[in-house]
Order: C-alpha cells, then sequence, then structure tokens
C-alpha cells in the first residue's frame, strides 16, 4: 500500500504578528505626517503661487509701460483689491482692518487694534473711500485698472490672477487675522506697487525664506513688488 507523506506544513502569519506589523505601519505614518506637515505643504505651494502671480502681473504691466503711449494706471493713491466671489469686503474685517506700515509690528503683535491707525492706502488700512474692490479678473476692465489688451501685440495674460485661496480676515489685531488677497495702488508717473500676504511659516515674515520684510518695501507682513516699494 501507498503511504504518502506530509513532508511540510504550511504557516501563516499570526494574530499578534499582524498586530505589530499594523501598529509599526501606523507609527510610521504618523512620523511621515508630522514630518510633511501636509497643510504647511499646501500653505507653502500657496505662497509660491502668489510669489509667481506678483511677477506675471509685474511683467505684464512693464509689457504695457514700454508699448502704450498714453497710458492709464488707474487713480493715483488708490489701493484696487481683488476678491472672489460676489461679495465685496466690507469696513468691518480683516482685508480693510488690518493695518500694517509704521504700526505693523504693534499690530501683528497684538498691542494696537487695527482701526487706530491711519486709515490710509499706504498702511493697507482700507476703509470705502480710500479702496477700489472688484471680483473682475477682465483684462479690459478688470480689479486692476489697466487695459492690457490696447498693447500693441495683444494682452500677454489672459486675466488678472487672483488669491488661491482668498480670506476676508478678522477685524481684529494680530498679524495672523489678515486677509488674504492681492493689491494694487498706482502713484505718480506710472509708478505703482502690487501685494500679497503669504500665510506659510517659511515664507511669512521671520521664516527662513521670508518674502514679506526682505522686499523692500514698506510693509513687512505684506509680499511687496512694483516701481515705487513706498506706496
Amino acid at each position: 500500500m501507498l503511504k504518502l507523506t506530509n513532508k511540510g506544513t504550511k504557516k501563516g502569519f499570526t494574530l499578534i504578528e499582524l498586530l505589530v506589523v499594523i501598529a509599526i505601519i501606523a507609527i510610521l505614518a504618523v512620523v511621515v505626517v508630522l514630518t510633511l506637515n501636509p497643510a504647511e505643504m499646501m500653505r507653502r505651494a500657496r505662497d509660491s503661487n502668489r510669489a509667481s502671480d506678483l511677477g506675471m502681473i509685474k511683467t505684464a504691466i512693464s509689457l504695457y509701460l514700454s508699448d502704450v503711449s498714453t497710458t492709464s494706471m488707474g487713480t493715483a493713491g488708490t489701493c484696487y483689491i481683488a476678491y472672489s466671489g460676489t461679495t465685496a469686503p466690507a469696513t468691518n474685517d480683516g482685508v480693510y482692518e488690518f493695518a500694517t506700515s509704521s504700526n505693523a509690528t504693534n499690530v501683528a503683535a497684538g498691542t494696537v487694534a487695527p482701526t487706530a491707525v491711519p486709515n490710509d492706502c499706504s498702511y493697507w488700512s482700507l476703509t470705502a473711500t480710500t479702496a477700489t474692490t472688484s471680483n473682475s479678473r477682465s483684462v479690459t476692465n478688470g480689479w486692476i485698472p489697466i487695459n492690457l489688451s490696447v498693447i500693441s501685440s495683444g494682452a500677454p495674460i489672459a486675466e488678472w490672477p487672483v488669491d488661491p485661496a482668498y480670506s476676508i480676515g478678522s477685524a481684529t489685531n494680530g498679524n495672523t487675522n489678515a486677509g488674504h488677497f492681492y493689491s494694487y495702488i498706482p502713484g505718480s508717473n506710472n509708478s505703482y506697487k502690487i501685494a500679497a500676504k503669504m500665510e506659510s511659516v517659511i515664507y511669512s515674515n521671520g521664516g527662513s525664506g521670508d518674502l514679506e520684510s526682505t522686499d523692500g518695501g514698506i510693509d513687512p507682513f505684506m509680499y511687496e513688488q512694483g516701481t515705487s516699494m513706498s506706496l
């Protein structure tokens, strides 16, 4: 009679071994999340987008100024703001109320209320009488009052950029309560300044890649570009 012999027995993982493996994977996942900080990575990506947008705006305006003989830059000293949606900023939100420039440090530290500083465009503390708001991105009559369509080669961009994470902020003092929005201020003799508020740790004031206080502008809590950084 032929006798079959079982030469080996297949053995799977035990419940304890599986639990140990799952625990190790969970720990590694937590370490990766804490190290990479996805929320901060997204903030950095949006800040990179903001810096790129301001560079694109600056290039478009430079082309306009070099090509057009009779220019129209908007009302000098008026702040033009890009906002998203159908509701314009109000005088009681962070877009209008957050003030900076000479009072920036105190406002950011929470020692001076935004409404206590001058309501002047150069301080980025805006009122209904010193600001013009628009949600239009048209290069003909958009939130920046420059008609790019009159450039002989055509508009260099399809539309004016707006902040990738627009917010009105809070009408209370403190740098973290500032809204996120793009601004444009024309000055005399075709001068201008554009600005954006950074949100990541690395690119904000005091960060290792600080763009706000190292751009040569008068506002240490806004990223400023343009031909007249003193506006």
